[in-house]
């Protein structure tokens, strides 16, 4: 396929360059279709399916006529339109680059551009230096902001659609029936990558504030299965570089093919319009309708593989610090227990000289309690979950002393076996409750209608990264698991269409007004 083809001008006369001459003077003469020719294609599909000819065709066939005509059509329409631009295209005296060389020598080119009806060529007047090594200028690309690529930004913009919601096989078939375009698999790579370029500098607009109301951040991770060579280094050596023990399998500490995905979101919390109680959640009686729970409204997700958690908790409150820049919201964090997450939230919060509130979620709580439970009860015994449920009830109302209390005495009335699974569940629980007891402050929660559980965030590791990243057999580099994961974090948020624009721009400035000088640049 011929992407360019160019005829000199400067010296008055034409100068005929790759191509013979009398290609060149009709591809140069070459007009539009006129209004009458795009009028004939449309009575033509118009009497296509509604003439004598039609009537034995089914809707099927009917709409797949229908549809291939719309796509000419409008691939007509979009040429017509290009072709008249460049007819009216002025050529100037010369134009000087960024590089402050002048380009005096007026060249006529044309590239192709896959649109997602088709694909039409762009003809437009470049200027040339004659200089080796300086590339011509365009400045009707700049005006037009003509990719980069060969695919248009409405494809582009469609083929991330589908990359980010399932895997790159997939996307090139719904690409393809969508547009009728076939795209390779390394070109839907490149293209996603590509278009998260400019998702680290992207500031989405912001939403409604809720009246007053509290503000919650929530961090969380999740394992993504790289490529060798893409995971993080742990110890002295890169996982790569470590000795390995056996020939034909891996030993104990060498299995690890994963890398830890960070995930976090901002909310504003919709409080209900009566605080519940700890026997509303725990003791409600069968056929009672559950209590009114605090709502997430506004969520604002973001996701990141290359750095660790610093870096996703300071975008938390970086976002965080932008719906509340007077700092008159109450701001929650809710985290799983973890202490390099909880260090990392106070530190932010100190640094910013904000106060944050660190709630651990409850559930995790209740986990480590069942696993107490069984330590001291027979399998299946029924009152294990009684045990349980008084241990919550009163670790809801603010008696988590208690509990950790009532544990030792079992322990020490029962004493489990040394170095038993049950010593190491009974200490490993006493330790968390301890530990994690400036946290738990679940009345003041409750009181305040504040969420006491990760489900928001949670569910974000699963539709942010399990659902795309954990498909079967995907092994992924950390450039690719980046942009899916950014432009995933970003469409989850609302932001798309926002983000889409921002990019595009972004892009006019890289590829097109960075090469002239600063106040030459060409406008629309």
């Amino acid at each position: 396929m011929v992407l360019m083809c160019e005829i000199g001008i400067a010296e008055g006369k034409p100068q005929v360059e790759g191509y013979a001459a009398g290609e060149l003077a009709a591809s140069a003469e070459r007009v539009a279709p006129g209004l009458g020719l795009l009028a004939g294609m449309l009575a033509e599909l118009a009497g296509g399916v509604a003439g004598p000819g039609a009537a034995g065709m089914s809707f099927e066939q009917l709409e797949r006529r229908v549809v291939a005509g719309v796509r000419e059509l409008g691939v007509a329409v979009l040429q017509h339109a290009l072709d008249a631009r460049a007819a009216a295209e002025v050529r100037l005296a010369g134009v000087t680059g960024a590089d402050e060389v002048a380009r005096p020598r007026a060249v006529r080119g044309a590239r192709t551009i896959v649109t997602v009806l088709g694909a039409v060529r762009v003809r437009r007047i470049g200027y040339r230096a004659g200089v080796k090594g300086v590339r011509a200028l365009f400045p009707a690309d700049a005006v037009l902001n003509l990719p980069r690529r060969r695919y248009s930004w409405g494809l582009q913009q469609l083929t991330v659609l589908f990359t980010q919601a399932g895997s790159y096989g997939q996307a090139r078939q719904f690409v393809r029936a969508a547009t009728g375009v076939a795209i390779g698999k390394r070109q839907l790579e490149q293209i996603t990558a590509e278009a998260a370029a400019d998702a680290a500098g992207f500031e989405p607009a912001l939403p409604r504030e809720q009246e007053a109301g509290p503000l919650a951040l929530s961090p969380d991770a999740k394992g993504v299965a790289m490529l060798p060579g893409a995971l993080r280094r742990r110890g002295a050596k890169a996982p790569a570089q470590r000795a390995r023990n056996f020939e034909k399998r891996r030993g104990t500490g060498e299995k690890g093919h994963k890398r830890m995905a960070q995930a976090g979101c901002v909310f504003d919390v919709a409080v209900p319009g009566q605080p519940r109680t700890p026997e509303q959640i725990l003791a409600r009686q069968p056929g009672q309708p559950p209590p009114p729970a605090p709502e997430a409204a506004g969520t604002w997700y973001t996701a990141d593989i290359a750095g660790g958690a610093a870096e996703t908790i300071a975008a938390l409150f970086g976002q965080a610090g932008r719906r509340d820049p007077a700092r008159a919201r109450t701001w929650i964090a809710l985290a799983d227990g973890d202490n390099h997450q909880i260090s990392q939230i106070q530190d932010q919060a100190a640094a910013r000289g904000v106060a944050v509130t660190i709630l651990i979620d409850f559930v995790h709580v209740q986990e480590y309690l069942w696993k107490a439970a069984w330590c001291f009860h027979r399998p299946r015994d029924p009152a294990i979950e009684a045990w349980v449920t008084a241990c919550e009830l009163d670790i809801l109302h603010g008696r988590v002393a208690q509990v950790i209390a009532r544990i030792k005495a079992l322990a020490a009335a029962y004493p489990p076996r040394p170095g038993s699974e049950h010593d190491k569940v009974i200490a490993k629980t006493l330790s968390y409750l301890q530990a994690k007891q400036p946290y738990l402050d679940y009345p003041r929660a409750l009181a305040s209608g504040w969420p006491i559980a990760t489900g928001v965030i949670e569910g974000a590791c699963r539709h942010l990264i399990g659902d795309r990243m954990g498909i079967t057999g995907a092994r992924w580099s950390v450039q690719g698991a980046q942009a899916i994961l950014q432009l995933r974090a970003i469409t989850a948020s609302g932001d798309l269409d926002g983000y889409w624009n921002h990019h595009i721009a972004r892009e006019r400035q890289r590829n097109h007004l960075s090469r002239y000088q600063p106040g030459l640049e060409p406008a629309a």
